[in-house]
């Protein structure tokens, strides 16, 4: 595995509309992954995983959560690998300027990444947007976890449900079906 952006070159030169960074976080898998789909449909990726566990405020992951990161990044870049590319790994305490740095350095023009729904993910979600539009990178994030995306699912007076059993009927009587898994990609174009 490739520690910091050292390593990172900047992307294939045939690729005239630059790379696409896929920004893995807690979504460790190729599999079902729309992030990584939207970045392989775009061209060349870049594969990062940035860990900043001073973001996470009061849940600094244990000992347990920290070796289970090890393994599954273990597992996700001999996977990655298996398909064309490799997994860039940074430790940081401010993702969004690691983020900027990896973007800088490859010379990418956009980042996918799979939604998270904690407030504290919130704030650097949009936090990341605004930093890198204004930097002219397109950024595009996804469902990559729930059935329907909580601003999808109201009651009859568009308020969110109290009761699960009121939610669970509006889930099942959604005028569209959620999208089905994404099989993982057949290759990788490495942008690096």
């Amino acid at each position: 595995m490739i520690r910091g952006v050292a390593g990172v070159v900047l992307c294939s030169r045939e690729m005239s509309s630059g790379c696409s960074i896929v920004w893995f976080r807690r979504d460790l898998r190729v599999e079902d992954n729309p992030a990584l789909s939207a970045g392989v449909r775009a061209g060349s990726v870049v594969a990062v995983f940035i860990w900043a566990p001073e973001e996470e405020g009061h849940y600094y992951p244990g000992r347990v959560s920290r070796w289970w990161l090890k393994q599954s990044l273990t597992h996700l870049d001999s996977s990655l690998r298996s398909l064309g590319t490799c997994l860039i790994t940074k430790r940081s305490s401010d993702s969004v300027s690691s983020l900027l740095e990896v973007v800088k350095s490859t010379g990418a023009t956009r980042v996918f990444f799979n939604h998270l729904y904690d407030p504290l993910s919130l704030v650097r979600d949009h936090r990341s947007k605004e930093v890198l539009t204004a930097q002219g990178i397109v950024v595009r994030s996804f469902n990559a976890d729930l059935l329907y995306e909580p601003w999808e699912i109201h009651d009859p007076n568009g308020q969110p449900f109290t009761t699960f059993a009121a939610f669970w009927d509006r889930c099942l009587s959604m005028p569209y079906d959620p999208s089905a898994p994404l099989l993982p990609p057949k290759r990788i174009v490495s942008g690096i």
